[in-house]
């Protein structure tokens, strides 16, 4: 059996181009047989690597050139794994070196894992190599009997032949030293990329790692490090030493076993069982979810059947485990969602309180979430608020132990722009040349290209390029390093958990903030027999927290979120007229437009809206709102399926649905029948066919003619792709309502929480604004006397924050308030001698001016910061001598724009006025606010805006026309200017311009203004 012992892939960050699947592919067309994998430190990549050379039928050996200290030394060694107990060792060794500060092992320690791994001799780094390169000989000799008699027949030397006469005079020395010491030697490449080309990439990816320039005229040492083939390797080494290598690969049988399940074990109370304590809670939580009425029967027979399922499947645990959380959370006064996914089917999460979805009221299914069919991990996701969820997770881990509980890596990659930035970097180029050209590779997730599509379609990229010799050279190294891992982050929601310590089970990695991550990534981990579950953030949930606080404190009404009428008319008033800006999942320029062609009436049109407004599900939309509109007739393909439908006029829009429709017709269980959509949905050819027969004759079976039952699958087929969960629409249909409820009863609150929750986003701001204006609401300014640290309800009316000023952090907001305790600032010679230079800073003093926070001190923001200095002297003075003269200050004029230009720097938006309102008082002409356009659709109307892009184009034809983007201050829009208009008006439409622009409001995807005249306004 041929192979490779020394292999690293780009998980061995900045050391290697190779991505594992192109590595297993590379070699099967070598035939090769068999290959370890040896990152530096890690095993990121063991099980991917597992799973693809299984499909390869490529025999995988687990390994890592670990790190080990010895005398205080830290020296590379290879180790392979021999059986199961060495993978394990060889994972215990890999989170012994990356949880201990030096990231290595100890010798000593390292020689516990003796018996079931390979220890081996085989880096250029390594201790015996490096001492025989110094011609230290007979220290050589030393460490080689001593780790002969620590890993007895277990240790090896490996040798290298990367074509560079240093090396092979080394292993000359190396060969006899070994001999000598009756230590047998193996033979490796060192394959670090998958062609010689690439050999440049890894030298630069390192270069940029030590923070090296390499010289202009640069060429790689070697370009040897490849992945050979047999022949090759022939060519480069004696028989014996082959012979002994492919021994070594015949003897690592090591599997990752997959069979095991690592579920942990919730500490019920006296030492109880898992699931009697779990019936008990069930059984309370349905009475209290019945506050003690009499309970349906279908309740308590749908109880006992999710509760029999759970326990043949060994989840009783698991349930508890997120029933205690989520039961932290809530007695911690943490917002809880409503429920995601499709756990929100479950009974047992509604009775527990883990969701807050009544599943029976809104026919949602078990199975969908928890199949006994299929056997999978159960996955209860778990929406909290987003800046308290950190509090969760520390629970989880303070109660099950840090060696139990981890959160999940994921991979940063390079991507275009800073592979060029710091490829670029390493060959001297000019930071500012690299800016430009990177700038010029789109990175958006609707636009994204690569290097080498941008080199072959963009005439200026290549240009750029090919007029920079170093670029050019570079140029082919960054098109691969853009899609390599560049570093770890932690995964935003995952968190694991194992009844066992998980250095037994995984590899671990201390993260970037010193989080315990498992190295494996949130795709593999189910695979290893762990539970994944995910405690996620949502902004919204914040939100709604602050808006029921604020509520609370200001008017002492208490707002019960989980018991809101939901018949509110004001609530559908605002949903029906799309008023939903900040209402999560209806908020959408696309959501919006469905909202007002569907006027909701009820919950249900909101769990329908969410459900269609999905790339697929959009397709059925059209024919949705006729039927609902009784623009057409309602057409149920059977009339058995009427009650499946109904609800839905006749339109398959939910997954449940189709399970539904597989149950009745063709009598599956909804088991089988999730088995049938999952099937469908993913394109499962083999599965999907054997399904269908199944299907068809169960319909047969049932009475239904076979032309009917291919009919229906067909529809099943169709639907399928498009099938939305109903469980996890009505769950986040709650949180919309909630929001909007909110909104439409409470509108200042809910402005004042947008805006705080908004610090950074000027966008939002902006918009959120606009909207208080249409209720008639003020943005009042900062203001030192009375603005906290969120934007808050005032009179009526909000007033800004004082944190989302620039330049002012915390500790001087802090310094502000605690002051402002001993009594209101009466002028600003009073603020100044309070708030002295050890509280604030002169640049924090400046930003409050400028954002008009001192402007109730009745003086101009000119005059107060051109005489900034004078009163700052005067407040010192009275404070260390006393001395109570005012100075007399010289008084200068604000001017408009430059008051203006100096607030939106500070604070992001214009807030006192908009320019474009100055420009719009010049006016005679009628115009229309940006933010009113969608209700001018088709009309041609008057706009004033500023451009912010133009970007000009050549048509079909050869003219040249353009698209632009201009803002007002009530928001934004694009528009276009066709070739026959833009003769005549292109010299107008240049970035900066103010124009009054006459067109025709479009509306396709979304909004447009087709521009027919414009004139610049001076």
């Amino acid at each position: 059996m041929f192979g490779h012992l020394q292999v690293l892939s780009a998980y061995s960050f900045q050391n290697s181009t190779i991505l594992i699947k192109d590595l297993i592919q590379d070699a099967n067309a070598k035939h090769i047989e068999a290959l370890a994998l040896t990152d530096k430190n890690n095993m990121f990549g063991a099980l991917e690597f597992s799973q693809e050379c299984l499909k390869y039928g490529i025999k995988p050996i687990f390994g890592m050139e670990a790190s080990v200290m010895i005398e205080g030394e830290i020296y590379p060694f290879i180790l392979l794994a021999k059986d199961d107990i060495g993978y394990f060792d060889l994972v215990k060794v890999c989170c012994d070196i990356n949880l201990h500060e030096d990231k290595c092992i100890d010798l000593k320690s390292l020689a516990l894992y003796k018996g079931h791994m390979y220890i081996i001799s085989g880096s250029a780094q390594g201790i015996v190599e490096r001492l025989v390169a110094k011609e230290m000989e007979e220290e050589a000799v030393k460490y080689l009997k001593s780790f002969k008699d620590i890993f007895q027949d277990n240790y090896y030397v490996m040798i290298q032949n990367h074509h560079i006469k240093l090396q092979q005079a080394l292993n000359e020395r190396i060969i006899s030293l070994a001999k000598y010491c009756r230590v047998k030697i193996l033979c490796s490449n060192e394959v670090i990329y998958l062609k010689k080309a690439d050999a440049l990439a890894v030298d630069l990816m390192q270069a940029a790692n030590q923070g090296l320039t390499l010289e202009s005229k640069y060429v790689p040492i070697t370009e040897e490090k490849y992945l050979k083939t047999e022949d090759e390797m022939k060519m480069l080494f004696d028989a014996e030493i082959l012979a002994e290598t492919r021994e070594v690969v015949q003897n690592c049988k090591a599997t990752i076993p997959l069979q095991d399940k690592h579920l942990p074990s919730f500490p019920v109370p006296h030492h109880g069982e898992a699931s009697e304590y779990l019936k008990g809670l069930c059984q309370m939580g349905l009475k209290k979810r019945f506050q003690n009425q009499k309970i349906p029967s279908q309740y308590v027979k749908r109880l006992q059947y999710e509760l029999k399922i759970i326990h043949q499947m060994g989840f009783d645990d698991y349930f508890l485990i997120v029933w205690d959380y989520v039961r932290f959370a809530k007695v911690n006064k943490i917002q809880v969602g409503a429920g995601r996914g499709s756990a929100a089917g479950s009974l047992v999460a509604y009775v527990l309180g883990i969701t807050n979805v009544d599943p029976i009221k809104y026919d949602l299914l078990f199975e969908r979430f928890l199949n006994p069919e299929r056997v999978s991990m159960p996955d209860i996701d778990i929406d909290f608020q987003d800046d308290r969820r950190d509090e969760v997770v520390h629970y989880v881990v303070e109660k099950y132990g840090q060696d139990h509980v981890a959160q999940i890596v994921t991979f940063n990659t390079y991507g275009p722009r800073v592979a060029i930035k710091d490829m670029g970097k390493v060959m001297g180029i000019p930071l500012a040349r690299l800016e430009i050209i990177a700038k010029m590779i789109p990175t958006g997730p609707k636009n994204k290209k690569t290097i080498t599509t941008m080199y072959k379609t963009s005439a200026q990229f290549q240009s750029m390029i090919n007029q920079d010799p170093l670029l050019k050279k570079i140029i082919g190294a960054t098109s691969v390093i853009e899609h390599l891992p560049r570093n770890i982050s932690t995964h935003a929601a995952g968190v694991i958990l194992s009844k066992q310590p998980l250095r037994e089970v995984i590899p671990l990695v201390l993260g970037p903030t010193a989080t315990l991550m498992s190295q494996y990534s949130k795709d593999y981990i189910e695979e290893v027999g762990l539970l994944k579950m995910d405690f996620l953030g949502l902004k919204n949930l914040t939100m709604i927290d602050y808006i029921c606080k604020d509520i609370k404190r200001d008017i002492n009404e208490t707002v019960f979120l989980n018991q809101l009428p939901l018949n509110d008319q004001k609530t559908y008033e605002l949903i029906a007229r799309a008023d939903t800006f900040g209402v999560f999942q209806l908020e959408s320029q696309g959501m919006r437009n469905l909202l007002r062609k569907m006027k909701p009436y009820c919950f249900d049109d909101i769990v329908a809206a969410i459900a269609l407004f999905r790339p697929g599900p959009m397709e059925n939309i059209p024919l949705y709102l006729k039927r609902r509109g009784l623009q057409e007739k309602v057409v149920y393909p059977l009339p058995e399926l009427e009650p499946i439908l109904k609800s839905t006029y006749g339109v398959m829009i939910y997954q449940e649905q189709i399970m539904q429709v597989a149950q009745k017709m063709a009598g599956f269980s909804l088991g089988k029948a999730d088995i049938l959509r999952k099937a469908v949905s993913k394109k499962e050819t083999g599965l999907m066919q054997s399904m269908k027969e199944e299907f068809i004759a169960g319909c047969i079976d049932k009475g239904y003619r076979e032309e009917k039952a291919i009919e229906i699958f067909e529809l099943i087929e169709k639907f399928a792709n498009y099938g939305f969960g109903k469980a996890h629409s009505v769950a986040y249909g709650y949180v919309a309502y909630q929001l909007a409820y909110l909104k439409a009863n409470y509108p200042l609150y809910f402005f004042a929480s947008i805006l705080s929750n908004e610090l950074s986003s000027e966008t939002t701001k902006l918009h959120c604004i606009q909207e208080c204006k249409t209720y008639h609401v003020d943005i009042l300014p900062p203001s030192v006397n009375y603005s906290h640290a969120r934007f808050m309800v005032e009179n009526g009316h909000i007033r800004y924050s004082l944190l989302a000023i620039k330049n002012v952090g915390y500790a001087g907001y802090k310094a502000i308030v605690e002051e402002r305790k001993n009594g209101l600032f009466e002028d600003v010679y009073d603020f100044m001698m309070r708030m002295d230079e050890s509280k604030l800073s002169k640049k924090m003093i400046e930003s409050l001016i400028d954002a008009g926070a001192l402007d109730e001190f009745q003086l101009s923001r000119n005059t107060m910061k051109k005489n900034l200095d004078t009163i700052r002297d005067y407040g010192n003075l009275k404070n260390m001598l006393g001395i109570d003269e005012k100075p007399v200050l010289t008084i200068y004029k604000d001017f408009q724009d430059e008051k203006l230009r100096k607030e939106k720097e500070v604070l992001g938006i214009y807030l006192t006025m908009h320019p474009i309102e100055l420009m719009k008082e010049k006016l005679n002409t009628p115009y229309i606010n940006v933010s009113s356009l969608y209700e001018y659709v088709n009309q041609t109307v008057n706009i004033v805006v500023q451009l912010q892009r133009v970007k000009n184009i050549t048509d079909r034809k050869g003219d040249e026309m353009c698209f632009i983007e201009g803002f007002d201050e009530t928001g934004s829009v694009d528009g276009v200017v066709f070739a026959s208009r833009y003769k005549s008006i292109g010299m107008m439409l240049k970035k900066g311009n103010i124009c009054l622009m006459n067109g025709k409001v479009d509306m396709k995807d979304k909004l447009s203004f087709i521009v027919d005249k414009a004139r610049v306004i001076e």
